[in-house]
């Protein structure tokens, strides 16, 4: 009962989060530390079956969060997001949950929906569901790229497909890098099997593409 289609809940939650995510390119990185923190106590120690029942079963939407008493997914993905404040440039950190929030959420919700051609190796997973993930987090975290500018150097602009310059010439490069991230961003989610969970496979490898192929 605890887990009726509780899966859509969580997604839906993730898609949520990706409308916060340009506060972790604003934010300075002490604060965004401070609020993750808060997180983390309220995950580990509020939201568990012996202190809050029905927030509990409300948030719980697997198997292991019943058996363990804790929200394994949410803890996970909130121990990524600290973990990149501290470590990452924050306009990367940013790029990487805004892929991960609309990316994962959509390819759930568009996948168990519209899925109808599943992969050979990955029965759970579907094309539309993959496709899905790559279009939402390339088109959000492009949006996230404009808006918050990836090189403080330049102010990337929707006339990049016009070559004028240089800095055309960069912004165009910033939107292949991203396409490219996001492509293996996809590919990771759906090879990501029962023994990782994509909550840091994801993260971890967007944000080491993202800062390597940008340079930060």
């Amino acid at each position: 009962m605890i887990l009726m289609d509780q899966e859509t809940k969580r997604k839906s939650i993730h898609i949520g989060f990706g409308f916060l995510t340009p506060l972790i390119a604003i934010f300075p990185r002490m604060l965004l530390i401070l609020i993750t923190l808060i997180a983390l106590f309220f995950i580990i120690v509020i939201a568990r079956p012996n202190m809050w029942k029905r927030g509990f079963e409300a948030m719980a939407s697997r198997e292991r969060d019943v058996k363990t008493g804790y929200l394994y997914g949410p803890l996970l993905y909130i121990l990524m997001v600290m973990i990149s404040v501290i470590l990452l440039d924050l306009r990367i950190a940013a790029a990487v949950f805004c892929i991960m929030a609309f990316g994962d959420g959509f390819a759930n919700v568009i996948g168990s929906r519209f899925g109808r051609r599943r992969f050979p190796r990955f029965q759970n997973k579907s094309f539309e569901g993959f496709l899905a993930f790559l279009l939402a987090g390339f088109i959000s975290s492009s949006i996230l790229f404009f808006f918050v500018g990836l090189n403080p150097e330049i102010t990337p602009d929707l006339t990049f497909f016009r070559i004028k310059g240089p800095e055309d010439l960069q912004t165009i490069y910033f939107i292949v890098i991203n396409f490219l991230v996001c492509f293996i961003s996809a590919l990771v989610e759906l090879t990501t099997g029962d023994k990782l969970n994509d909550n840091i496979t994801v993260p971890v490898l967007s944000g080491l593409l993202l800062t390597f192929l940008l340079k930060f």
